[in-house]
């Protein structure tokens, strides 16, 4: 049997938990700015083929667009729509971000806000290399990401409605975001990579996300080749 990490929910409490808590998003606000639909590879078949794990990072500093644009079509609210499937319309992914070189962004950790499409600062730090390397047990690549992207589960909204189901739901919907993370990135020619394997506490103690542990996280950079 597969056993996870996480604490699972098995009866709903309370209010159906809001899915923009106010209390989660504090901190100064960074607003991001509107993608640009020029930016994209507009041909679907091309840009799925294309489609790679890329763990190659250039130098080159990420643009403050480009991150815009990636998390705009990663999570961002839309008159109550996500751009991908929700379990139970709960809505139960917390976004994350860890700058480390994004052109006019402080280097430390963020919350993505869905519907302001803005990001709140929850810590900066000057140099964050060795927790990286002991967080993902030395998977040097990440290093040379220019942010990561972290997806954070908040049990409690995917156990609302289907208490039984609540973590295979909020876990399968961690897989439609990184696909729409994985796609944007690749047509902006990005690089991008799934990473899965990590330290859970201590990755949650870093990200402060321990209300929301992290599932998935997505190191994304400029590319330096075609792997």
């Amino acid at each position: 049997m597969i056993k996870s990490t996480f604490p699972i929910t098995t009866s709903p409490e309370g209010p159906k938990p809001d899915f923009i808590d106010p209390d989660f998003y504090t901190g100064k606000e960074y607003s991001l700015p509107s993608p640009s639909d020029r930016l994209v590879e507009e041909n679907f078949t091309k840009l799925s083929l294309q489609r790679r794990s890329r763990r190659a990072y250039s130098k080159a500093t990420m643009t403050r667009k480009q991150l815009s644009y990636l998390l705009y079509y990663a999570y961002h609210e839309e008159d109550g729509h996500l751009p991908v499937p929700s379990g139970a319309n709960s809505k139960s992914l917390r976004l994350y971000v860890c700058i480390f070189n994004v052109l006019d962004m402080e280097k430390g950790i963020y919350k993505y806000h869905p519907r302001r499409h803005s990001l709140f600062l929850v810590r900066r730090f000057l140099d964050a290399t060795e927790e990286i390397d002991k967080i993902f047990l030395g998977q040097a690549f990440i290093q040379k990401a220019s942010c990561l992207i972290a997806l954070g589960i908040h049990l409690p909204s995917s156990s609302y409605k289907y208490p039984s189901e609540g973590e295979k739901l909020s876990l399968l919907e961690a897989g439609h975001v990184g696909q729409q993370i994985q796609l944007a990135s690749e047509s902006l020619m990005l690089a991008s990579c799934p990473v899965a394997k990590y330290r859970q506490e201590a990755i949650d103690q870093f990200f402060q996300s321990e209300e929301t542990p992290i599932a998935y996280v997505f190191p994304v950079g400029t590319r330096e080749s075609n792997f």
